[in-house]
């Protein structure tokens, strides 16, 4: 299996549905995957520059290629701890709007919605960056006993909340994505 052309695939799907510029946050979107025995960020695909909105319409704003990824590629490198099931991941806008048809469509396919509170992260991971997303994925499994599919953070000091959703592969969070779009 090409893991760029896999990732391509399911992000042309994504383009094509207008709605899913509502789901957009200000950060914009990423969509990664990794290679099966994925150990750094080089190893796990993603948009250069990610997805962002034009003409009102989701755009990827550069190409898929290895190493384009730090937050989501450093996201999914802590979940292997946990779950190396998780190869594919994607982050969305947070509302409470949002949050309402997640919970609907994490019921109807029995999945757990994690919920990451940012108010709780030590201030020794929130003043250096890029040292939150090990606490994060563990305070998940920690509150959890396992890395919910679906999980969202809430809102931190200069932090956009945001949903993430994990997948084995990315037809697999196209899926999702496109029942939430059913809804809004």
């Amino acid at each position: 299996m090409n893991v760029i052309k896999e990732l391509t695939k399911a992000i042309n799907e994504l383009k094509r549905e207008k709605k899913f510029s509502f789901l957009i946050p200000e950060v914009r979107t990423n969509f990664v995957y990794a290679k099966k025995e994925a150990k750094s960020i080089k190893d796990i695909a993603g948009v250069d520059g990610r997805i962002t909105i034009v003409n009102n319409k989701p755009c990827p704003a550069g190409k898929v290629k290895f190493g384009a990824s730090d937050h989501l590629a450093r996201l999914l490198l802590a979940v292997k701890k946990y779950n190396p099931k998780y190869r594919s991941a994607i982050n969305f806008k947070f509302d409470k709007k949002i949050l309402k048809i997640v919970k609907k469509v994490a019921k109807k396919r029995k999945i757990t919605i994690g919920v990451i509170e940012r108010g709780k992260e030590p201030k020794k991971y929130q003043l250096k960056e890029k040292s939150s997303m090990p606490w994060k994925i563990d305070y998940l499994y920690k509150k959890f006993k396992e890395i919910p599919q679906i999980f969202y953070e809430t809102a931190g000091l200069g932090k956009e909340p945001l949903f993430v959703v994990l997948g084995k592969e990315p037809k697999e969070i196209v899926l999702i994505i496109k029942e939430i779009l059913k809804y809004l």
